[in-house]
């Protein structure tokens, strides 16, 4: 289950301009991984976005903008670090909340004891009233006013679940379009709770149909139109408890697959110093535009919700954008055979397409691009982030059995480079001597391993005359093999 191959780069500047600036300018800030840093930001846009945008697929069936997000990092990642930075203005409106229900619970508390008040004086009259044979039509209609005008108990619109039973996950998206999240940097306490007991209810969340029955107890609650973002950041060995007594479970009912998944590399050990301070740490220009538009997104659903309004915009997209989603389809779709790429993973690979136009949709709103049209270019970019994240789940829990063959020689290559030579300081090696002495000496193999290698820009081969003789020479990607954790 640990890496075994290249670790490549989080494609942050597949996010748009000022995202990809706020994502870059926390990871300098923090210095934590890039694919944990870009994951929280996913996270909060998935939560500004999912109760204002679904996405009509190709096929003609609508998908979500809510995204299921998983991040495995051990401690000192600076995952709490990451989630507090990104996810302010989430945590601000959920302190809000807090505040406006707490408010308003203790003027219930005042407005409800006086109209018990009132109930037991209206009750003692009408007792009296027909002790006495007296007529009791007034009372009665005194009494009908009265109990139509008990006052109601204000309802707890929170945002993010604070109780992970599955009770308390039925009760918080009970109602008309309640928009929730599931939030955790400590997800081992998230992994154990009710709420996970039981995938279902979860996938039925995850899948979002105009209505939904959960079984709650001794009831059955009905649920329509809700949106749930769920995000959590676990370390590696509590991740690997959670696999060895779910996993079956999780991964047969779908569950796992719904997620878009990262186990980024450490950055610890090749962190600078920061200047040492008491204060909190202050949120460059970037991060503080993307949180703006995360904060002008929720107002103004809030006041939508306030005038009765949980209607959504379905975006669609235009027809090249339709030609490239069937294009990747038709790749993604033979490799899910047995004996191809995807074999082991394909539960999870069939829902690459719907997740990326999930994604598609979030960058499209959340960027404000004018239109109902989502254009080629914007799911281009959707594609190639969940992409990485395809490759970060296949690493994980697919059966390298599944690789072609020139993708293993290529892993086995990367690994022998990088012990044998750049942990060393050496930041070439003679083509001929990695042939002779490496761990791949078929040469038709050796040819295509090094061909997938240079391919994806991971190493270069050239003339050694540059270095003074005839031969040839591999030269190495400082991007990939300086990497902390790139295998």
């Amino acid at each position: 289950m640990n890496k075994r191959i290249p670790t490549y780069p989080f494609p942050v500047n597949e996010f748009y301009k000022s995202v990809a600036l706020a994502i870059e300018e926390t990871m300098e800030a923090i210095q934590a991984p890039d694919a944990l840093v870009a994951t929280s930001f996913l996270t909060g846009m998935s939560i500004a976005c999912q109760s204002d945008v679904d996405v009509m697929l190709p096929h003609a069936t609508t998908t979500p903008c809510a995204l299921y997000l998983a991040t495995v990092a051990d401690s000192g990642e600076r995952k709490t670090a990451t989630d507090k930075l990104v996810m302010k203005p989430i945590y601000d409106y959920e302190r809000s909340y807090a505040n406006a229900y707490k408010a308003a619970a203790e003027q219930y508390e005042v407005d409800h004891g006086f109209w018990e008040v009132e109930s037991k004086a209206i009750n003692r009259l009408i007792t009296s009233t027909l002790a006495k044979g007296n007529d009791t039509t007034e009372l009665r209609q005194r009494f009908a006013m009265h109990r139509a005008a008990e006052p109601v108990k204000p309802a707890c619109n929170r945002m993010i679940v604070q109780d992970a039973t599955e009770r308390g996950l039925i009760n918080a998206v009970q109602g008309d379009g309640k928009s929730i999240a599931m939030l955790s940097d400590e997800g081992a306490t998230l992994l154990k709770s009710g709420a996970f007991r039981n995938s279902a209810t979860l996938n039925k969340l995850w899948d979002a149909p105009s209505m939904i029955m959960l079984d709650r107890a001794d009831e059955v609650v009905q649920v329509t139109d809700p949106r749930l973002t769920l995000s959590f950041m676990i370390q590696e060995d509590l991740f690997q408890d959670f696999l060895k007594t779910k996993n079956s479970t999780a991964r047969a009912s779908g569950f796992l697959a719904r997620f878009v998944f990262c186990h980024p590399e450490s950055t610890q050990g090749y962190r600078a110093a920061t200047e040492l301070t008491n204060e909190e740490p202050v949120h460059g220009a970037n991060v503080l535009a993307f949180h703006k538009r995360m904060t002008a997104l929720l107002e103004a659903r809030d006041q939508r919700h306030a005038n009765g309004n949980y209607s959504k915009k379905v975006l669609r997209f235009s027809t090249d954008a339709k030609a490239l989603w069937k294009e990747t389809y038709d790749m993604i779709e033979p490799q899910l055979a047995k004996g191809r790429a995807y074999h082991s993973i394909r539960d999870a690979a069939s829902k690459t397409m719907e997740i990326a136009s999930r994604i598609a949709g979030i960058f499209h709103h959340f960027e404000g691009i004018e239109g109902e049209v989502i254009e080629r270019a914007t799911l281009q970019r959707a594609i190639n982030v969940t992409g990485f994240y395809h490759d970060e789940f296949r690493e994980k829990f697919g059966d390298h059995n599944d690789l072609p063959q020139d993708e293993k020689d290529a892993r086995a290559l990367m690994e022998y480079m990088r012990t044998k030579y750049w942990v060393r300081c050496r930041k070439w090696a003679y083509r001929n001597d990695i042939r002779k002495d490496g761990p791949v000496r078929h040469q038709s193999r050796f040819v295509a391993a090094l061909d997938l290698l240079e391919e994806e820009d991971v190493i270069r081969v050239v003339p050694e005359r540059r270095y003074g003789r005839g031969k040839l020479v591999i030269e190495f990607n400082p991007n990939f093999f300086d990497r902390p954790g790139a295998l």
